[in-house]
C-alpha cells in the first residue's frame, strides 16, 4: 500500500516552495496565517518597492489529474497584484513545475472553459450537469478539450517574471 501524504502537508509544501523560489530571485516571500483568505504567501522587492499577493495551489507527486478546484475560481479579485501559483510536486529528484498565471486570468478562463464544457454533450450524448468542480490539466494538451489547459500552462510554465517583483 502506498504511503499517501496528507492533503495538508502537500499544500504546506507547495508553499514554502514557491516562498523558496521567490526568494531565491531577491524578493522576501512571507507565508501568511491559514486562514487568510486568497493569499497564501506575500512577496516584496524591498529594492524595487514592488509586491506580489500569492495563493498556491499544489498538486501532489501521487496526483496524475491535475489540479481540483472549486468553482471559486471563476471569482475575479480586487486585490492589486493578484497571482495564482499552481505547484506540481514530483517524485524526489525531479524539478517542481510551477505555473505562475494572473488571479483576475486564470478567473475568467476557468469560467470560459467550464461554460464550454456545459455546452457540450456528455459520454452518453446528453448535456453536463452544472456542479462546483473544476480542474486545471496543463499537462493534458493531447486531449482536445484541455488544449487551452496546455497553451495557458506553456505561456506561464516557470515565467516567475510575471509577478513584476524582480
Amino acid at each position: 500500500m502506498k504511503n499517501k501524504i496528507d492533503s495538508n502537508i502537500t499544500g504546506a509544501t507547495g508553499e514554502f516552495f514557491v516562498a523558496g523560489e521567490i526568494s531565491k530571485r531577491g524578493a522576501i516571500a512571507t507565508l501568511t496565517l491559514k486562514n487568510t483568505p486568497k493569499i497564501d504567501i506575500l512577496a516584496t522587492n524591498l529594492k524595487k518597492g514592488t509586491f506580489a499577493n500569492v495563493q498556491v495551489k499544489t498538486r501532489s507527486k501521487d496526483n496524475k489529474q491535475g489540479w481540483k478546484l472549486t468553482n471559486k475560481v471563476e471569482e475575479k479579485s480586487e486585490i492589486k497584484n493578484h497571482f495564482y501559483v499552481f505547484a506540481n510536486l514530483k517524485e524526489n529528484d525531479e524539478l517542481i513545475d510551477y505555473y505562475i498565471i494572473p488571479y483576475n486570468e486564470f478567473a475568467e478562463f476557468t469560467k470560459d472553459k467550464y461554460q464550454r464544457w456545459l455546452k457540450m454533450p456528455d459520454k452518453k450524448g446528453m448535456p453536463h450537469k452544472d456542479h462546483p468542480i473544476r480542474n486545471f490539466k496543463p499537462g493534458k494538451g493531447h486531449l482536445p478539450f484541455y488544449k487551452a489547459d496546455s497553451d495557458l500552462g506553456k505561456k506561464y510554465k516557470n515565467k516567475w517574471g510575471v509577478l513584476g517583483i524582480f
